[in-house]
C-alpha cells in the first residue's frame, strides 16, 4: 500500500502538528495457535499408530507470567504488517518458516496483559509435525493444555482456535496442511475424528472425501493387519 500523500499544505501542517499522545497508548501483538498432528507408534503391532492433535507452546523466560506456558507471539514492530510480524515471531521463537497461517480473531480484553493495554491479532497455523524443525518450543497434546499454567488469556485463544478449526473442516480442505504427502484413508479419518471429537462412519467419510484424493498405486506393508491403499491430496492449495 502506497504511503498517504496530503492533499494540501493545510493538511500537511495538520499532520505535522498532530499529537498522538492525546489518546491512550495501546500495543499490538500477534499470537499463533499452531496445530499439528503427531503420530506415535503403537505398542501393539496389530494396531494402527496413534495420532493426536497437538498445539505448539513456549515457556516464558521473562515477567509477567515467568515460567508459564504461552502461545508463540510478540509485539508488532513499527513498520511491520501483521503478516510480517507473525513470520518474524514464528521464526525467532520456534524456528518455523512458511507455515500455513490465517487470521483467527482480534482479542481486545482490557485487562489481558498486566503491563499495558495490549490487543492481539491471533492466527491459526497448521503443519505436518514430521516436517517441522522446532526449536525452543514444545508440542503439547490438546487435552493436556488445561493442566498447564498458561499465560495471559492464551487458554481462551486456543479454545477459540479449536472451534474455528472444527468449523472449517466442514467446508474447506484445511486439514491437509497437517497431513503428510501420502497417507491412508484410515489415517485421514482418524485426524478428522480427533479434531471433531467424534467418531465418523467409515463408508460415509470415504464418499465425502473421495473426489479430493488420488490413489498413488501404493499399499502399506505394516505387519499385523491388512495392507491399505495409500493416497495423496489432489489439490495444491487448501
Amino acid at each position: 500500500m502506497e504511503r498517504y500523500q496530503p492533499c494540501c499544505k493545510e493538511e500537511e501542517e495538520f499532520l505535522r502538528n498532530y499529537n498522538p499522545g492525546q489518546f491512550p497508548s495501546i500495543a499490538v501483538t500477534v499470537d499463533a495457535v499452531i496445530f499439528g498432528i503427531s503420530r506415535d507408534s503403537a505398542e501393539n503391532y496389530r494396531k494402527l499408530d496413534k495420532q493426536s492433535l497437538k498445539v505448539l507452546l513456549v515457556k516464558r523466560t521473562d515477567y509477567p507470567y515467568k515460567d508459564y506456558y504461552s502461545l508463540p507471539g510478540g509485539f508488532v514492530l513499527e513498520g511491520e504488517t501483521f503478516e510480517e510480524s507473525l513470520q518474524r515471531t514464528l521464526e525467532n521463537k520456534t524456528g518455523l518458516k512458511n507455515a500455513y497461517s490465517e487470521q483467527l480473531y482480534t482479542f481486545d480484553g482490557v485487562h489481558r496483559d498486566p503491563r499495558m493495554r495490549v490487543i492481539s491479532c491471533s492466527y491459526i497455523s497448521l503443519l505436518d509435525t514430521r516436517k517441522a524443525r522446532i526449536k525452543d518450543a514444545v508440542w503439547v497434546e490438546l487435552e493436556e493444555v488445561s493442566k498447564l499454567a498458561m499465560a495471559f488469556d492464551h487458554s481462551f485463544l486456543i479454545a477459540e482456535a479449536v472451534k474455528r478449526l472444527r468449523g472449517k473442516l466442514q467446508y474447506t480442505d484445511i486439514v491437509f496442511h497437517m497431513m503428510p504427502e501420502e497417507f491412508t484413508i484410515s489415517e485421514l479419518q482418524s485426524v478428522y475424528e480427533i479434531i471433531l471429537g467424534e467418531k465418523l462412519l467409515a463408508a460415509a467419510f470415504r464418499r465425502t472425501i473421495a473426489n479430493k484424493l488420488e490413489d498413488t498405486g501404493k499399499m502399506t506393508s505394516n505387519a499385523g493387519h491388512r495392507p491399505s491403499r495409500i493416497f495423496r491430496y489432489k489439490g495444491r492449495e487448501c
